[in-house]
């Protein structure tokens, strides 16, 4: 080994420190010499590319590449060996997208070329990185969108439907139903079911306290539950005969669930923790635009009906009766309706109190329901006073179910009341329109036979028991 001057020594030793250095962080470094031959490649660079040393040392630097990129490489080989480009340049390699070649000079301090160094970065960890950071900014951004759209509608069926189709630009399944609680019949009803195969069954409503039912349980606990093909509890699930597993998300605001999000997937692996953490927060929003619906639907129900009787108000009447006469012209068809009134309604209340009065007036309420067709309309149209909307119906046709309603009411005295001293009578008066007839003629028509028909029930009230007889002095008074 020829005699080194310290200084020379000195430097040999900080470029093995430096080598050695590079090698320790997992840097590659690659020697070009000026004939564009590698001389020298270290361990890590080897590595990375997974290359024995017998195919790149000694070997042209454009033949250690493929054959596609190698005009590219000889490109920036010339450049750098012009100097005309100083800085360093990079070469992408298809098929390596996780590591990163940088080429630079190599000039003596007398400004001689000696060659090139390529440095070779694993860079897969920051490519990761920036891929997650991408897709939650994706993510993100399709939740800020699907949050804004299902909230920009009061109607409950558009909003549901929104959630399911924005479900899916948050992340992507194959099937989606969503199931609304309801509390008078204690059942989970499928209200909304996307992407169905053709010829499939629409899901069953479930019972809300079903107690080995998947569905009912995530909705009673408020739990998210993940359930994969070949668990017990996977059959319970309607489902596409493809789908390898099921989500079922809680939809709840913050006192209660309101129903659950069901959605499947033909990909076993979809939905992994942060995709349920992104589906969760969608559902939390998806509730919030739901109870909203639910609420506007209650008020624009609570602004048309009455709240004892459950029947439709005068203004929903009065709208009502409008648009049919309407159409009743148009059509040249017939139109009835039946006023009825509800015998003694002030003496019970005032005789037997308001629980009696409001007990009588809801089960008149309930018998004309019974009574009628599905195409007429039942309205409360005063305190004591109902009215019945007949439309397409013929005078005759109107007495029949004048009929039918003197029957329930004379079955509903013998077998529903509960109140021995209280009996239920109504006064009944029956109009159909005739010619170019407006509104208030045909109800004052009903009106002047139902008033025709209550005299004659007052001055039939005979003193046979304490009640008739404090009946006939309340109306003598």
């Amino acid at each position: 080994m020829p005699d080194l001057g310290e200084s020379a020594m000195n430097k040999l030793l900080e470029v093995k420190v430096l080598l050695g250095l590079l090698e320790s962080m997992n840097i590659g470094v690659v020697f070009i010499d000026p004939e564009e031959i590698v001389r020298y490649c270290n361990v890590a660079a080897l590595s990375m590319k997974n290359l024995n040393p017998d195919l790149i040392l000694d070997k042209r630097l454009q033949d250690c590449y493929p054959a596609e990129i190698r005009e590219e490489v000889n490109n920036i080989l010339k450049q750098i060996r012009e100097k005309k480009v100083p800085n360093w340049q990079k070469i992408t390699v298809r098929d390596e997208p996780y590591l990163e070649h940088m080429i630079s000079t190599v000039i003596a301090p007398d400004g001689e070329f000696l060659g090139m160094v390529m440095v070779i970065l694993d860079v897969t960890s920051q490519k990761e990185l920036t891929e997650r950071l991408q897709k939650s900014e994706r993510e993100l951004t399709a939740l800020f969108k699907a949050s804004h759209t299902i909230s920009s509608s009061l109607n409950l069926n558009d909003v549901l439907f929104k959630i399911l189709l924005l479900a899916g630009d948050v992340i992507s399944f194959s099937s989606g139903t969503i199931y609304l609680v309801d509390e008078e019949r204690e059942q989970l009803v499928p209200m909304a079911t996307m992407d169905c195969l053709v010829g499939e069954r629409n899901p069953e409503p479930i019972g809300y306290h079903t107690p080995d039912n998947v569905i009912a349980f995530a909705v009673r606990s408020g739990e998210m539950v993940t359930l994969e093909r070949g668990k017990a509890a996977f059959a319970q699930v309607n489902k596409r005969p493809n789908t390898k597993v099921v989500l079922i998300l809680p939809l709840k605001d913050q006192v209660r669930s309101l129903g659950v999000l069901v959605v499947e997937s033909e990909d076993q692996n979809i939905f992994r923790l942060e995709a349920q953490e992104l589906l969760n927060t969608f559902a939390n929003h998806a509730a919030v635009a739901i109870r909203n619906a639910q609420l506007f639907a209650q008020t624009k129900q609570m602004a048309i009906m009455d709240g004892l009787t459950k029947l439709y108000n005068r203004q929903y009447f009065d709208q009502v009766m409008g648009q049919t006469l309407a159409q009743n012209k148009r059509k040249d068809s017939n139109l009835s309706i039946i006023m009825v009134d509800v015998n003694d309604l002030k003496f019970i209340n005032d005789y037997f109190g308001h629980v009696i009065g409001d007990y009588v007036i809801t089960a008149a309420a309930q018998i004309l329901q019974r009574s009628v067709r599905e195409a007429d309309t039942v309205c409360r149209y005063g305190g004591d006073e109902l009215v019945i909307l007949l439309p397409e119906t013929s005078e005759s046709e109107a007495l029949i179910i004048h009929k039918r309603i003197r029957e329930n009411v004379v079955k509903w005295n013998k077998e529903e009341n509960i109140h021995s001293d209280v009996r239920l009578s109504l006064s009944i008066g029956c109009a159909t329109a005739h010619g170019n007839d407006g509104f208030s003629d045909i109800l004052a028509r009903a009106d002047q036979k139902m008033y025709e028909e209550k005299r004659r029930y007052k001055q039939g009230i005979y003193e046979e028991n304490d009640v008739e007889r404090a009946k006939k002095f309340y109306y003598s008074n």
